[in-house]
């Protein structure tokens, strides 16, 4: 098999490639390698399903922009044969918390974002305790509110994407690399596990959290590995009054989810490495206490269920690693490591690698920093406050 474009990996963020570049016209013949069109182990599935615009460097701040408008025509944009491509877009904002110091950080975040279109609002205390009575708000410095921020159901927006991109010509190969060779100067096929083999002008590797593994095939340096997550469902005894999707220096993480909520907070301390057990504890120890503190309502909620996935976390700077592999093999290009970032980076990140591969260079937002060149030159580019 012969492509002009093969892409490594089916989640959110290949597949967004994948129709992105379909979309355009100009990619020729276009496949995707992905091992399980059920995506049972896959990261997108068992996301939150953020989208947001609040980060402190502009390119991030950029791809969240483009991803909330995108997501809010998803429907539409992605729809077949008049079928509308349901995501369930609920644009009920994000509330950033500076609950541990770091507030002068949170509020310099705040005007680089508005600097680059964000609407958003900065908050006191007592501004934050008026519109979210509930919230214990006694450690808290200010906040930031970004009303049009969103989430949406990450499995529905995965399909759409790879319904569209097969719908406008795109070759899905249910299949996994295990070997990929070149001659020095280029990449030139894959082995699949099939037995069979992929040859390809371009390689676009979008694994995630396999991206470094698959990486190593081909003698790349790529720190990108997998972290293990849990992210549980709870109910609330009580009931309180609509949240947005709070996010706080302290790592808790939450949202409204039907009648309950989801979300929780990492450990950090989790090995790097594939971990699909559960710790039982760790939602009693380390989860509900934080979740009660800051909303009191919760000292009586149901866990109902946990799950975990997995970040493709970027051990440089926790940042996503997009562009051509500098210094490395002419025609391969890199779009992973996005560390929690994937789903709502997903539709920017899509259109940023089309535009590399069509047009050669960026032409909507410039994405140069979150290059390869950082890792050679060993030079983190993270987000500073919250990640």
């Amino acid at each position: 098999m012969a492509y002009d474009i093969l892409i490594i990996g089916g989640g959110i963020v290949g597949s967004s490639i994948a129709y992105h570049l379909a979309a355009d016209g100009r990619g020729g013949r276009i496949a995707v390698v992905e091992p399980d069109p059920t995506y049972e182990f896959a990261t997108t599935p068992r996301g939150s399903g953020g989208v947001r615009q609040l980060f402190s460097r502009p390119e991030n701040v950029a791809m969240g922009r483009y991803g909330l408008s995108f997501y809010r025509d998803f429907a539409e944009t992605l729809a077949i044969d008049g079928e509308p491509a349901d995501i369930s877009f609920q644009p009920q904002g994000y509330m950033f918390l500076s609950d541990s110091g770091d507030g002068k950080q949170m509020e310099e975040n705040y005007h680089l974002q508005t600097s680059h279109g964000v609407e958003a609002e900065l908050l006191d205390r007592d501004e934050i305790k008026r519109r979210l009575p509930s919230m214990n708000v006694e450690d808290v410095e200010l906040g930031v509110y970004s009303p049009n921020d969103a989430w949406i159901d990450p499995h529905a927006a995965l399909q759409g994407f790879r319904r569209k991109a097969r719908s406008l010509g795109v070759e899905y190969l249910q299949d996994r690399v295990v070997e990929w060779t070149g001659d020095g100067t280029a990449a030139r096929r894959v082995t699949l596990e099939s037995g069979g083999t992929a040859e390809a002008e371009v390689f676009v590797l979008a694994a995630g959290a396999w991206s470094g593994e698959i990486a190593e095939m081909i003698g790349m340096d790529l720190p990108i590995r997998p972290m293990s997550r849990q992210t549980h469902y709870f109910l609330c005894a009580s009931e309180i009054e609509p949240l947005p999707f709070i996010k706080t220096e302290s790592d808790l993480a939450f949202r409204p989810e039907g009648v309950g909520y989801t979300g929780g907070v990492p450990d950090w301390e989790m090995g790097i490495g594939f971990d699909w057990n559960i710790a039982p504890k760790w939602f009693e120890e380390s989860v509900w206490p934080v979740l009660a503190h800051r909303f009191p309502a919760f000292e009586e909620l149901k866990l109902d269920r946990t799950w975990a996935c997995h970040y493709g976390r970027c051990l440089l700077d926790k940042n996503a690693i997009i562009g051509p592999w500098v210094g490395g093999l002419r025609n391969v290009y890199v779009c992973s490591g996005f560390s929690g970032h994937g789903i709502m980076q997903a539709p920017a990140a899509g259109l940023a690698v089309a535009e590399l591969l069509v047009d050669g260079g960026y032409r909507i937002m410039d994405l140069t920093r979150l290059g390869y060149q950082r890792v050679i030159a060993g030079e983190p580019y993270p987000e500073l406050g919250i990640i």
